[in-house]
C-alpha cells in the first residue's frame, strides 16, 4: 500500500469501520436509484384498492390459483382450481374437490361462451354444471362486475400492515391489506359461502398489482370456517381459448 508523506496506515479497527461505512452507501444509493417509489406510496387502503381493481381489469388475462387447505366434513366443494383466465372470457386449466361425495382431482376444465365443459375419464368432454362444485364460471372471475376485482372495493375497514417479502422467488415487496368484505360479494366468486362477511387480507406488490387474496369466513353451513387463498401468478396474458371438440 502506497502512502501519503506523513500519513500513518489505518488501525484494523479502523479499516473495518470504513469499509462497512462504504458498503452501507452504496447500498442505499442502490436502493434509491434502483425504481421510482411504490405506486402506493400515499395513497389511502381505499385508493390503492381502486387502483388495484383497474389494474386487474384492464389485463387480457391471468394466471390465476384459488385454493383452500381446510376440507370441509360433508358436502361438495372446490378444493383447488387454477388455469388461464381471459377477458373473452374464457378459462382454460384444471380443479380438484368433491362432487357427490366423491374426490375429484385435477380435472380438465374449459369455459367458453356460458358454458363449462370438464374431461371425464373415458367418456371425454361433458358440460359441467360448475354449482354442483360449489363453483362459479371460472371465466367469469375476471368480470369486473363480479369477479376478483370486484372483491377488492368492496372491502372495509382497510388497514395496511408491515411490508413482506412474497412472489414466486420471494423477490417481491408486497404490502398487505387486511378488512372485511360482505357476503354478497364473495358469493359472486364463491357462491356456496355462507356468511354475512369475510376477514379479507390482499396482497399488493410494488406496482399497484394484486398478488393474492385471503378470505375467511363460513364458506359451508355448520362448518368452521374456511380460508380461501387467490393468487394471480401473471398478467397480461394473452392466450386463446376455444370450447374442446
Amino acid at each position: 500500500m502506497t502512502l501519503r508523506d506523513g500519513a500513518l496506515p489505518a488501525s484494523p479497527g479502523t479499516a473495518r469501520r470504513m469499509a462497512i461505512a462504504v458498503v452501507a452507501a452504496v447500498l442505499a444509493l442502490s436502493g434509491c436509484s434502483g425504481s421510482d417509489s411504490p405506486s402506493t406510496d400515499g395513497k389511502s387502503p381505499d385508493e390503492v384498492m381502486q387502483a388495484a381493481k383497474k389494474l386487474l381489469d384492464d389485463t387480457t388475462g391471468v394466471e390465476l390459483s384459488l385454493s383452500t387447505d381446510d376440507e370441509p366434513s360433508d358436502g361438495d366443494y372446490l378444493a383447488s382450481a387454477e388455469g388461464t383466465i381471459t377477458t373473452e372470457p374464457a378459462f382454460e386449466g384444471k380443479v380438484s374437490g368433491r362432487v357427490s361425495g366423491i374426490p375429484a382431482s385435477d380435472i380438465d376444465v374449459v369455459a367458453v361462451d356460458g358454458d363449462v365443459w370438464v374431461k371425464i375419464p373415458i367418456t371425454g368432454w361433458t358440460k359441467f354444471d360448475p354449482a354442483k362444485f360449489c363453483a362459479p364460471d371460472p371465466s367469469t372471475l375476471l368480470d369486473p362486475d363480479s369477479g376478483v376485482s370486484s372483491v377488492l372495493t368492496e372491502a372495509t375497514g382497510l388497514e395496511a400492515g408491515d411490508s413482506e417479502r412474497g412472489g414466486a422467488d420471494n423477490d417481491e415487496i408486497l404490502t398487505p391489506y387486511t378488512g372485511s368484505v360482505p357476503g354478497d360479494a364473495i358469493r359472486a366468486i364463491l357462491p356456496c359461502a355462507q356468511g354475512d362477511s369475510f376477514d379479507a387480507t390482499f396482497r399488493i406488490d410494488g406496482d399497484g398489482y394484486l398478488r393474492s387474496a385471503e378470505l375467511t369466513g363460513e364458506f359451508f353451513s355448520g362448518t368452521d370456517d374456511i380460508t380461501y387463498t387467490i393468487d394471480v401468478q401473471q398478467y397480461d396474458v394473452d392466450k386463446d381459448i376455444s370450447a374442446p371438440q
